[in-house]
């Protein structure tokens, strides 16, 4: 049986998740966004990719500079 597309970036990013022990709480914070936004995410319930971002980032110690997402949307 053949995985989705979503389903595979939901498993490569709960797995980075968890490798570098992130919590929802964490992301939620630094991002300053609910952590019910946070799960939606990564259910893949909506697409919210500043928290892809957030989550690279602090995988790879690196800071994302000039990110802005070009869509108009209100927090759900």
């Amino acid at each position: 049986m053949e995985t989705c597309a979503l389903c595979k970036k939901q498993l490569v990013m709960k797995s980075i998740i968890a490798i570098i022990d992130l919590k929802t709480k964490d992301i939620a914070d630094g991002l300053h966004i609910s952590p019910s936004l946070i799960s939606r995410h990564l259910c893949g319930e909506i697409e919210r990719p500043e928290v892809d971002i957030f989550i690279i980032e602090k995988l790879l110690g690196i800071k994302i500079e000039g990110y802005k997402s070009t869509d108009e949307r209100v927090n759900n």
